[in-house]
């Protein structure tokens, strides 16, 4: 779940000290305000709701907005703080409220602490390459993984109930697919827990290259094969099929789920809200059965074994 959007010019990192303001702008004014802040030299402009609420991990070239929004503009110290007021002031009718001088840190260093190492269920953990956090068992499981662009690094509820469900039942000598596999997060997941092949599959290619990226990274090729939509290839039928997806597409895609999970192999769909449970139960209760579901906050998935 991301609470701020923040640009950082990652060129510059290091001043004796850095001026930050603040001040509130609305969704329309935003695309100007941050040209004007950057042609002034702003070297990070951060955005956070100002009624607290959350966005969710938004699509691959997507920047959600909400409709009132506080800014922090971080500048260098010889940057003319009044300048930049006069010209807010000018050209959107903005006033800055609050100007404060901020101590020199390394900022990429800073935003890395956003995304420490973390553990699903017993053994499985996601690590940054800058997080050199000693595991918990000799048994972890360790799946390296930097943020980035495509959905799924385990921070978002919708991922973090499907890691910890194969987890909780680790795929040991089976075949699987990771339907809309983003960052390949729940695709290498799946072998380093036993899968003995993994098609991970997606319609975006910045997810289907991520993916690909992160499978070696992980040293997961000999299992892992990559695929985008349009490509022609057959799906083989596999004991475990997951979607991380949204409810309209889940529905949309049970004949051909149904008909690519083998007869008692398991599916494992999220990305559901609350109020679109009963849907897809009803929509897969046909062919699936020991229907599950489980949940974090509004986010559910739902878990069902294919009919024999």
């Amino acid at each position: 779940m991301d609470k701020n959007n923040t640009y950082i010019d990652s060129s510059i990192t290091k001043s004796m000290h850095w001026n930050q303001i603040s001040f509130e702008v609305n969704k329309q004014q935003a695309d100007l305000v941050s040209e004007i802040l950057m042609g002034l030299g702003s070297i990070s402009i951060s955005y956070s709701d100002s009624q607290d609420n959350a966005i969710f991990e938004p699509p691959v070239g997507e920047t959600p907005l909400w409709e009132s929004m506080q800014v922090k503009a971080l500048f260098q110290s010889e940057v003319d703080i009044n300048l930049v007021a006069d010209t807010l002031s000018e050209s959107c009718n903005i006033k800055i409220v609050d100007s404060l001088k901020v101590e020199d840190k390394i900022w990429e260093d800073e935003c890395q602490k956003d995304f420490p190492s973390m553990q699903f269920g017993k053994n499985l953990w996601i690590c940054p390459s800058w997080d050199s956090k000693k595991m918990s068992s000799e048994d972890a499981i360790v799946i390296n993984m930097d943020p980035g662009l495509a959905f799924g690094t385990g921070t978002h509820q919708t991922t973090s109930l499907c890691l910890e469900f194969l987890d909780e039942n680790p795929p040991i000598g089976l075949t699987a697919i990771d339907f809309g596999c983003g960052t390949g997060i729940l695709a290498i997941a799946a072998a380093k827990l036993g899968a003995i092949w993994v098609t991970a599959i997606d319609n975006d290619p910045q997810a289907v290259t991520s993916s690909y990226e992160n499978v070696k990274k992980n040293h997961c090729e000999d299992i892992i094969k990559t695929f985008h939509t349009d490509e022609k290839f057959k799906y083989k039928p596999c004991d475990l099929l997951m979607a991380n997806i949204l409810a309209n597409p889940i529905i949309e895609f049970e004949p051909l789920f149904s008909e690519i999970v083998k007869p008692n192999g398991t599916i494992v769909l999220s990305g559901i809200l609350e109020e679109q449970v009963e849907k897809v139960i009803d929509c897969y209760s046909k062919n699936f059965n020991n229907i599950k579901t489980d949940n974090k906050s509004e986010w559910f998935r739902i878990s069902a074994s294919r009919n024999t």
